[in-house]
């Protein structure tokens, strides 16, 4: 008996803990997919600025499939549009015209962006166990 109220406990102690850091880590992601999506801006205004010939909605396309996937709840779905039209906004003033700095820039933030990705992915690759490699078979 004694030792069953040790466990209960201790249960209740840590759960507590374990709510703040479930809490800590959805927080986490959220601030990741929302500066995700304000990069997802800047590059669309980038894109269509420099690029204009190719398609030039690539990054809003990819923004759309990003708030598929992710299916955020109503208010984190809202920040992730206006970060995605802040940064569209923002790019926008700071690149009029196609230079070598706007395409620096460019590739500066998608840097950034496949850093966020990789952190965002970080679990579902643990949970995968050693990368598949293809290539050819030896004999």
């Amino acid at each position: 008996m004694k030792r069953n109220l040790i466990i209960i406990g201790l249960i209740c102690l840590l759960a507590p803990l374990a709510h703040a850091q479930g809490l800590e880590q959805y927080q986490n992601r959220q601030s990741d997919l929302t500066n995700l999506a304000g990069i997802f801006g800047e590059l669309h205004h980038l894109r269509r600025t420099c690029e204009p010939r190719f398609e030039a909605d690539v990054w809003r396309d990819r923004m759309k499939k990003l708030l598929d996937l992710e299916e955020p709840q109503a208010t984190d779905r809202e920040k992730m549009i206006a970060a995605f039209n802040n940064g569209y906004r923002d790019a926008q003033r700071r690149y009029r015209g196609c230079d070598r700095r706007a395409r620096d820039y460019a590739a500066s933030r998608a840097s950034d962006g496949d850093i966020i990705v990789r952190r965002l992915t970080a679990q579902l690759r643990q949970d995968e166990g050693p990368e598949l490699v293809v290539g050819p078979r030896p004999y």
